[in-house]
């Protein structure tokens, strides 16, 4: 379904990562992290779903394409445009990535449109566009990219994007520039890209209490970030993955942030939430926060 934003030149985003849910029946913990998206989803009044991936545990889960309809189902109940992607434990064993992408399609009503798909290696990347409130021009771009799992060379821990990835990009942004320098557009991905370590040296908000490497990025870069930069009209990235981690932090002038964890079934402290991202078409601006499940009253 198109998106656009509302008549007072808003739109707002609600991020969720790394809920985690495991097998049937499910774990109490699994049905905390239900409680959690049902919870925000009714106090946030929003214009946009986004899931960040690791939506499910898949190894050592049966029936793992079953728990990822259950899981997408307590999103879709409250009818809602959603767009996800996917983390290094969405689909281990013998679930698939086109095999989840199809579960999506048929399970979730209102999809985000997607615009520029491409899918290399089983891993898609595609656009979302957010329209002016009249419908006549496209507002904003979300990038969505499938940023893998694990290493497929024995370089780091986790996988880097792909360089088709990376073209597509320059190409896709190249499409929608403005040339007005002026940052709208926004990337989601589960792994964060290397450049998240120098970010972690200027935090804007948030803390980076992650013990695993402080930041689980691949080791190889393979340039997304740089065409991030180049394009100059990209805001920043968000990311899940390190579930102590919920900073946003500069690197270049660009946001470089991570959601907030949402799933209890899954390790770390930090409280869980959600990350919520309010744009204003009127001031061109962007502004995100997290908000923690305690807090939910208060926001």
């Amino acid at each position: 379904m198109t998106l656009r934003y509302r008549a007072d030149g808003t739109f707002k985003i609600i991020q969720f990562t790394d809920t985690h849910i495991g097998n049937m029946p499910f774990h109490e913990d699994d049905h905390r992290t239900f409680a959690l998206i049902e919870a925000a989803l009714k106090r946030f009044d929003v214009d946009l779903i986004v899931h960040t991936g690791d939506l499910i545990w898949s190894q050592g889960v049966k029936d793992a394409d079953q728990v990822f309809a259950k899981t997408l189902a307590k999103f879709d109940q409250f009818k809602q445009p959603m767009a996800i992607t996917f983390g290094n434990h969405d689909s281990e064993e013998l679930v698939s990535r086109s095999d989840l992408r199809r579960i999506f399609d048929q399970q979730v009503a209102r999809r985000a449109d997607k615009k520029h798909s491409l899918i290399h290696d089983d891993r898609e990347a595609y656009v979302v566009e957010i329209m002016n409130h009249e419908g006549t021009q496209v507002e904003n771009v979300l990038y969505f990219l499938d940023s893998g799992a694990d290493a497929p060379l024995p370089i780091g821990t986790y996988d880097w994007n792909q360089p088709e990835q990376v073209e597509w990009f320059n190409k896709v942004s190249r499409l929608y520039r403005r040339g007005d320098q002026v940052k709208r557009n926004l990337v989601f991905q589960h792994i964060p890209v290397p450049e998240y370590w120098q970010a972690a040296n200027h935090i804007v908000s948030g803390v980076n209490l992650e013990t695993n490497e402080a930041i689980s990025a691949p080791h190889l870069n393979t340039g997304l970030f740089a065409n991030m930069v180049l394009d100059g009209e990209t805001w920043g990235m968000f990311v899940g993955h390190d579930h102590e981690n919920d900073f946003d932090g500069l690197c270049h002038g660009l946001h470089l942030v991570y959601g907030n964890i949402s799933g209890y079934q899954a390790y770390g402290c930090l409280e869980r939430g959600v990350r919520i991202i309010e744009l204003n078409q009127k001031q061109s601006s962007v502004k995100t926060y997290t908000v923690k499940v305690n807090e939910f009253d208060q926001a």
